[in-house]
């Protein structure tokens, strides 16, 4: 889609004779070259005839951003630079400004996203940070998405891909920013990660210090999570792309951006540069190649939900694949809602920030609950899916609602379960919940199935709650009932990493263990007759916990370095164990 205001504004001939001396005192020396960029510009992927003003496009940006960021100059210089750029633009100047005006003039595409990329390099150039996600969100609105609108209006694409190109425009930029916080801290005292998060999490001086990985590692982990979300939508846009060429550059981008995302999470930008490698940009041809010789395959909902349980690696996933199609596809979707909310309240968020979050998809579940005509046709795949599950198979609000309860447990500053009934409830919440939706999905609404469901979810989230004891204290959460520690003469006013290190504790792990036990051998009686072939993802998942409760027995609670896990080898013969018979 072209944008006439660019045509009618810049005069069709290009300009004459060399820059004036003016012009020269503009730029500066470029800071580096399109190689040189984490992700392709231009690449030979894209249509001959459009590569040269994609390279125009990349020199005015180029000589935009090195204004900004030249540490040397003053901010009423850069400010002027970038108005003379502007100028350029129109009446002619700077030569990185009067290529882009002859290009415009050629293509009737570029004044509109030139203009608004100098937004951006005028706040760079005033050195404001982003204080918040929003702030963040709106610097890159303003600093990458131009960029994609303007690849997007070159190749002829409706306006309709804009979101999906803002958001993949965005993950880039998020992305750069998170490998090059140290450096633009350090060189130009400017950051792009929000400020009050760094601040919940111990101030700037800290973030900072190479010493505080630990303390940096959430805030990191925050904004890779939304950038995650940000890719999925993104993960639309060759789909919806009428260029072939175009949609192969996307899908290549799309891989190094997930790949740069799994590379941050597993390294840290402040100790070492965390960046993609050659290999890496040899295996993104793959699928930007896949595209160029069979086209993009379009993703609905269904498929973008999935893509976010996969990605969640989750250990009920063997559970939901062997189900029929829509029940698989409802499963998706409640685990998609219990992935959002279990991350809300394992965020690195303040817990008013938790609990406003929760509150909020309350309001969300209104909407789901009223349907298309209440939720607009639900803005979100999740909303839609869950719209499409929740009608499916008649999933009871109160479920969704006991989720939020417990979640809003978990979000709190600090979590301590008063006795065994407190422990029930919260088991109920958190686990029972998503049994209840579970066997509703399986095709077994009666009442005994409910009760089968409620004592399993129990079973199993006990003993989550048995082997992750350390790493809960850690997170400032103790399920322990605090009454069966007063009576093992474990002080309750201890903070919560004193009371762990306790070796009474072990007794009450194994006090713990006393009540898993006959709960899972209660489970085999609890199981409704001639419902075993629609239970087998409920067996699967009780199979694989009960295995898990067994090393943890085993193993003792008094050293607890050792962490159970199933192998791979035990994970197929439980699957396999099930499926025969």
């Amino acid at each position: 889609m072209t944008v006439p205001a660019d045509r009618a504004i810049v005069d069709s001939s290009p300009p004459a004779g060399a820059p004036s001396s003016r012009a020269d005192a503009v730029e500066l020396p470029a800071s580096k070259t399109s190689g040189q960029e984490n992700f392709p510009v231009g690449s030979w992927l894209l249509p001959k005839r459009h590569r040269p003003h994609i390279a125009t496009f990349y020199r005015f940006a180029r000589a935009a951003d090195d204004i900004g960021d030249d540490p040397a100059l003053p901010t009423a210089e850069k400010l002027a630079r970038l108005d003379a750029l502007e100028a350029g633009l129109l009446h002619g100047g700077p030569e990185a400004a009067a290529r882009m005006r002859a290009s415009i003039a050629a293509t009737g595409v570029g004044l509109v996203d030139c203009r608004d990329l100098l937004v951006a390099f005028r706040r760079d150039s005033e050195n404001r940070s982003c204080r918040s996600w929003d702030d963040l969100i709106d610097y890159c609105r303003y600093s990458a998405n131009p960029v994609g609108r303007y690849l997007l209006r070159l190749h002829g694409q409706a306006e309709s891909t804009f979101p999906a190109g803002d958001a993949l425009c965005t993950v880039l930029q998020i992305l750069n920013h998170l490998q090059d916080c140290g450096d633009d801290w350090r060189k130009l005292h400017r950051i792009y990660v929000p400020i009050d998060w760094i601040d919940a999490a111990g101030g700037i001086d800290r973030f900072f210090s190479p010493d505080q990985a630990s303390l940096r590692r959430p805030v990191l982990d925050r904004c890779l999570d939304l950038v995650d979300a940000m890719l999925d939508t993104a993960s639309t846009l060759p789909g919806q792309l009428t260029s072939r060429p175009l949609a192969a550059e996307v899908s290549v981008m799309l891989w190094l951006a997930r790949r740069l995302a799994g590379r941050l999470r597993q390294g840290d930008p402040i100790l070492a540069r965390v960046a993609l490698s050659k290999p890496d940009f040899a295996c993104a041809l793959r699928p930007g190649l896949s595209v160029m010789a069979f086209g993009a395959r379009p993703l609905d909902d269904a498929a973008l939900v999935r893509m976010a349980v996969f990605r969640a690696k989750s250990s009920f996933a063997s559970g939901m694949r062997i189900l029929p199609a829509d029940g698989r596809r409802a499963i998706y979707a409640v685990y998609g809602f219990c992935r959002q909310v279990d991350d809300i309240a394992d965020s690195g968020a303040a817990p008013a920030e938790k609990t406003a979050d929760l509150h909020a998809w309350r309001d969300r579940l209104d909407r789901i609950f009223a349907g298309p005509q209440g939720a607009n046709g639900g803005g979100d795949p999740l909303d839609r899916e869950l719209i499409w599950a929740i009608r499916r198979f008649d999933l009871p609000r109160a479920e969704f609602d006991g989720m939020l309860d417990g979640m809003t447990i978990d979000a709190a500053a600090e979590v301590r379960i008063a006795d065994r009934a407190g422990l029930a409830h919260y088991a109920r919440c958190v686990a029972g919940t998503v049994g209840v939706m579970a066997v509703k999905i399986f095709g077994c609404p009666d009442r005994a199935s409910t009760a089968f469901a409620v004592a399993q979810g129990e079973a199993l989230q006990l003993t989550n709650i048995l082997r992750d004891v350390d790493e809960d204290a850690g997170l400032g959460r103790l399920y322990l009932p605090e009454s069966w520690l007063r009576e093992a003469g474990i002080p309750t006013d201890a903070p919560i990493p004193t009371i762990v290190a306790d070796p009474r504790i072990a007794q009450v792990c194994a006090r713990l263990a006393a009540e898993i036990q006959p709960l899972y051998a209660a489970l085999p009686g609890l199981m409704p007759a001639g419902t075993e072939k629609r239970m087998k993802a409920a067996l699967i998942m009780q199979h694989s916990y009960r295995r898990i409760f067994e090393m943890l027995q085993a193993r003792g609670y008094a050293d607890r370095s050792v962490r159970p896990r199933l192998s791979k080898r035990e994970k197929i013969g439980i699957l396999l164990s099930v499926l025969l018979k």
